[in-house]
Parts: structure tokens; sequence; C-alpha cells
């Protein structure tokens, strides 16, 4: 009779280890889409096989992989962050057009033509009025490319600011299921899936390192430097893209501020740092574009003050710009509106006097090989063109960076799906070969039980 008991309780136990299996297949097959959902595996230790507990048990194991996640959290940081350089590098691309259609080298081109026209008849009042038009272009192209460009700045900040919200939000998101699978002796796959979903999602935003600790919880280090989450605690990231370089991103945790960061955020802060500051000025850079257009300003105000008017008189500065603060002058470039065409300098005087010499070199000033007009010694529409291309290589690096980090971003993907991804059609092996056993363990059951039953009444029939 004792016999019977303990068969019928290993049977029970099998029949419980068997249920415990089929919930996990199903649950697996539920959460096939889910985000982050790793597959989850039942392993049945039978009876007698260490587990010591006199029946069946099962455990339940993930099928994650923390090398798997690391290299498609690494792929995610590299893609968003090549990407979000190719989106601002389009766009800082945009300012410098080298058809000669639009912008500075157009303007540069129009000013050329005015004073050419201006050096056949100098004494025109049409042409010179077309020619202080064309240094207003000038003027023109040149703020309207520093306002492009310092509107574009602020929008990386802003963007900036809103990446390191996503980044605190995920970062308390993880700390909160920290906490729910701290110390845990049943798989979680809940709590995991959406920690695991967050971690991807957060090293899209930013760079991340993950490590494990022993319970269970997670540490994230943005740029391998600085604290998010340490077990249960999140730490906030701030964002100061006016600071300089190397301390514009920073914890509460503390933490030495890395020398870049991948990710959307630090695509963003490398387009600003590299890309835009140089040309634009900020940061203790005069700025590139600042640099041309003080330069040309310069050349020709000095030649137009070297000339005399056609009476005699001598010729006055055309362009002027806020001369205190080197990376706003091309921002702050304007004609005085006080200059009329016949306080224009175009003469020269001396030995080798003519009434259109300052005029002709003016026309030819654009691309002139004099080094005294000249700007760190190329001619100014050179200078533009160092610019244009410096930005187009920029650019195009970006591009093809942002297609090969794609193609490593599928490619480990795909790998993580194969490592811990739900395959319906194991699963569907697997809940076959479970129901069977189940089905098997249940008849089971009801032999035992009715045995069992058959027994207790023999011996009831003998005592009587």
């Amino acid at each position: 009779m004792s016999g019977l008991l303990t068969s019928l309780q290993g049977v029970s136990s099998a029949l419980s280890a068997f249920t415990q299996a089929l919930s996990a297949d199903q649950a697996n097959v539920s959460n096939a889409s889910t985000p982050g959902y790793a597959a989850v595996r039942a392993v049945i230790n039978p009876v007698g096989f260490g587990n010591g507990s006199g029946a069946d048990s099962v455990v339940l194991q993930s099928t994650g992989s923390a090398q798997a996640d690391a290299i498609v959290q690494a792929a995610s940081s590299q893609a968003a962050s090549s990407q979000a350089q190719v989106d601002q590098l389009g766009a800082v691309n945009q300012q410098f057009s080298i058809t000669g259609s639009t912008g500075i080298l157009a303007a540069f081109q129009q000013f050329s033509t005015a004073f050419a026209n201006l050096s056949v008849t100098p004494d025109d009042p049409s042409a010179g009025a077309a020619a202080l038009a064309s240094a207003q272009g000038v003027a023109a192209a040149f703020n309207s490319v520093a306002q492009n460009l310092a509107s574009q700045s602020q929008s990386i900040q802003s963007s900036a600011q809103s990446t390191v919200s996503q980044i605190n939000d995920l970062a308390g998101q993880i700390a909160q299921y920290n906490v729910q699978v701290r110390g845990e002796t049943i798989l979680n796959p809940g709590a995991d899936a959406s920690r695991r979903s967050a971690l991807t999602q957060l090293s899209s935003l930013v760079g991340v390192t993950v490590t494990q600790n022993a319970d269970g919880t997670v540490n994230v280090l943005a740029g391998g430097t600085l604290p998010l989450v340490l077990g249960d605690q999140a730490y906030q990231l701030s964002a100061n893209l006016s600071a300089p370089p190397g301390s514009q991103i920073t914890s509460s945790g503390g933490g030495v501020t890395p020398s870049s960061f991948s990710g959307t955020l630090g695509g963003l802060v490398d387009s600003l740092n590299n890309t835009i500051t140089p040309i634009l000025g900020g940061n203790g850079q005069t700025g590139s574009l600042n640099t041309l257009a003080q330069g040309f300003a310069s050349s020709v105000n000095n030649l137009l003050t070297s000339g005399v008017t056609s009476s005699g008189a001598a010729g006055i500065p055309l362009f002027t710009y806020g001369a205190t603060n080197p990376a706003n002058v091309a921002a702050t470039l304007a004609v005085d509106p006080s200059v009329t065409p016949d306080q224009l300098g175009l003469a020269t005087t001396g030995a080798s006097a003519s009434s259109n010499g300052i005029a002709n070199q003016l026309a030819g000033l654009a691309a002139s090989n004099n080094p005294a007009l000249q700007i760190n010694g190329v001619a100014p529409q050179d200078y533009y063109s160092s610019i244009a291309q410096s930005v187009g290589q920029q650019l195009s690096d970006a591009t093809a960076q942002s297609t090969s980090d794609q193609t490593s971003l599928t490619s480990a993907q795909a790998n993580q799906t194969a490592v811990e991804g739900v395959s319906l059609d194991q699963e569907a092996i697997n809940i076959t070969a479970d129901q069977r056993s189940w089905e098997a363990a249940a008849k089971l059951v009801t032999v035992m039980d009715n045995l069992t039953l058959d027994s207790v009444n023999l011996v009831g029939e003998q005592d009587t």
C-alpha cells in the first residue's frame, strides 16, 4: 500500500513538472514578438538526480546571452551615432554649395562681376549701386550661413537635452527592474525581458557597458566611465554642450567624462564639436566661416581706403562687423548704409595711377593670387572651397560608416535572435513532446489512483 502511495506521489510530481514545462513553452509562443524576450527552457530534474526533494523538479533557464547582448548593444550604439552624424552633416553640407548658384560662392561671383562692370565705367551711378548691392549680397550670404549654423547648433543642444532625458528615464526603469529580479531564485521572464529591452533602447542613445552582479542586478556605465545604474540606484546624466569638450556630459554619480561617446548622444556631440563649432566658432575657436568673412571684408576695406574717388577724396571702408568677438564676424557682417557709390575709392594714386585700379583688384579679389589679399595663403573662394570640401568629405565618410554600421547591427541582431529568440518551429516540437509526456503522466496518475482505490477496497473487505 505504501509503495502505491509513493508511486502515485512520484507520478503526480512528474505531471506537475510537465505542466510547468508546457507553461514555459506556451509563454515562449505568446512572447515570440515581445521586445527583449529571451526564450525560456524548462529543465526537468527527475527524482534521484541530485535534487534531494523526493520529487521531480523544474528549473527555468533563460537563453539570454550576455555576449550576444553586448555585441548588439555596441552595434546599436555605433549605428545610431553614425546615423546622427549623417543627419547633422547633411544639414551643414547644404550651407556650402560648390556649384556657385547659391550661397557665399555665388555672392563672391556676383561681387566680382559687379566690380568688373564698375571698373569699365567707374563714374556710372547705376554700376556703383549694383556694386554696393553685390557687397550687401556677400554680407547677407555670410549672415544666412551663420544664422543657419547657429540654429542647427541650438537644435543639436536641444536634441542632446531630450536624449539625456530619455537616457535618464531608461536608467530609472532599469534600476526598478533590478529591484524586481534581485535575489530571485525563480526566473522572472517578464522583468528580464523588460530590462533587456530597456538596455537595448538605452544603447542606441548612448554607448553603455553592462555588467552582471551576483544578485541578478546589472550595473550600467555610459561611455564606460559615467555611472547610470548601480544595482537599484539610478544616476542622472546632464548635458551642457556649451562647456568645453570633455566636460559636456556629466553624471550625478561622478566619474570621468570620456573623450567621446557613441549612440545618438555621441553623434550629436561629435557633429557639434568637430564640424559646426570649427566652422561657426565658439569654445575658444574663431571658426573658419568667421575667418573667411573677416579676411574678405578686411581686404575690401583696405583696398577701398587705399584708393581715391573720382573727385580725389580718400575712399572709405565698405564693410562693418562686430570686432569684439572674432566668433561673431560672419553673423554681424554688413555694408555701411551711409556709403554711396561716389564715395568708393576705385582709383589708384602715384606713378601708376588709374581711375579703375582698385575696382579691378576688387573684381579679382575672390580668386586673387596676391598674398596680401589671400586668407591663410589661399584666395577667398579657395578658402571657402576648403570648408565645403571638408564638410562634404565628413558627410561622405559618415554615410559610408552608417551603411557599414547598419550592416553590422543587422548581423548582430540576427545572431542574437538565433541564440536567444523564440523559434515557433522548435516550440511546436517542445509542446508536442511535453504534451505527450503530460498525457502519459496523467494516464499513470489515473492508473495509480485506481490501483490505490482497489487496494483500499480490498483491505476493507478483508477487515470485514
